[in-house]
C-alpha cells in the first residue's frame, strides 16, 4: 500500500481560469500535490476539444484524483469512464452529468446572444454565492470572469445545455466522492440524484453552502477532499461527514443519514 496520497487535479467551473481556488488550496495545505488545468480565455472550445486539452495535461508518472467542478463535471466523468491507468479516484463538485436545465434545452441556439457579463448582481448573487451582499462574493470572482471572453462563456453555456454523459457515468469504476451543496440554486437535487443512481457506491459529502461551494466553504470542502485523498492510501478519512452507498460488506460505512 503506497504511503503518498494521489495528486489532486482540478478542472474549473464555467470561468475556466482556476483563479477561484486560492482559499480552497490554502485550506487543503501543502501536504497534497495539486494542479489546476485552466482553459483558454479567448478560444471557444467545446467539451470534445477540452477533453483533448485535459488529457494532454494529466500526469503520467504518478496516481491522481480528478476533480470536476460545475461545468467541468461532464468532462471529468468522460475521462474517468475511460479508466486512465493512473486515475485513483474521481471528485464531482456541485455538478451534473447531463444538461442541468432540461427545460431550457431548446435555448441552445440562443446561447451566442446571452448577455452573460451584463447580468445584474441581484440575479447572479443568490444563485452563485447565496447572498445579495457584494461583500459575500468569493474573492477574485469578478476579475476571473472579466478575464474570459463572452464568446467563450457562451460556448460553454451552449455545451452544457446539450451534454449527456449518463452512459459514461455508468462506466466509471474508480472511487468517487460527490460534494453536494445543500443550498445550490443552480444544480437541482434531481440532477444530483441522477448521478448518484449511476454511482451506487459513491461517497457523498453534504455541505451547507451555495453553488460556488469550493469558494464559499473552502474549509469544509478541504476536509472532505483531504479525507477522501487519505482514504485512497489505505488510511481511514478523518473528520469527514459523508454517506456511503452500497453494501456494508464492500465499505466500512460511517453513520447513515436519511435519504433526501
Amino acid at each position: 500500500m503506497r504511503d503518498t496520497p494521489p495528486a489532486l487535479i482540478l478542472l474549473p467551473g464555467l470561468d475556466g481560469t482556476g483563479k477561484l481556488y486560492v482559499d480552497f488550496l490554502a485550506e487543503l495545505g501543502p501536504r497534497f500535490e495539486t494542479r489546476v488545468i485552466a482553459y483558454p480565455k479567448t478560444t471557444p472550445l467545446g467539451y470534445d476539444e477540452l477533453e483533448h486539452l485535459v488529457r494532454a495535461a494529466l500526469p503520467r508518472d504518478r496516481a491522481y484524483v480528478l476533480c470536476g467542478e460545475s461545468f467541468s463535471g461532464p468532462l471529468a466523468i468522460r475521462i474517468a469512464a475511460g479508466g486512465p491507468p493512473s486515475l485513483a479516484g474521481l471528485i464531482l463538485c456541485a455538478t451534473f452529468s447531463r444538461n442541468p436545465f432540461p427545460r431550457l434545452g431548446w435555448a441552445r441556439p440562443l446561447a451566442p446572444y446571452l448577455p452573460l457579463k451584463a447580468l445584474p448582481r441581484w440575479i447572479r448573487a443568490p444563485l452563485m454565492w447565496g447572498s445579495f451582499s457584494p461583500m459575500r462574493a468569493p474573492s477574485g470572482l469578478e476579475r476571473a470572469v472579466a478575464d474570459v471572453s463572452a464568446t467563450v462563456l457562451r460556448r460553454r453555456i451552449a455545451e452544457l445545455l446539450e451534454v449527456d454523459e449518463s452512459a459514461a457515468l455508468r462506466r466509471v469504476a474508480s472511487r468517487t466522492l460527490v460534494l453536494r451543496a445543500l443550498r445550490d440554486r443552480v444544480i437541482s437535487r434531481a440532477t444530483t440524484r441522477h448521478m448518484l443512481d449511476a454511482l451506487p457506491y459513491a461517497d457523498v459529502a453534504d455541505i451547507d453552502g451555495p453553488h460556488l461551494l469550493l469558494q464559499t466553504r473552502p474549509a469544509e470542502c478541504a476536509a472532505a477532499v483531504s479525507g477522501f485523498l487519505r482514504s485512497l492510501t489505505g488510511r481511514m478519512p478523518a473528520g469527514v461527514e459523508s454517506r456511503r452507498f452500497g453494501p456494508p460488506s464492500m465499505h466500512p460505512a460511517p453513520a447513515m443519514r436519511p435519504e433526501p
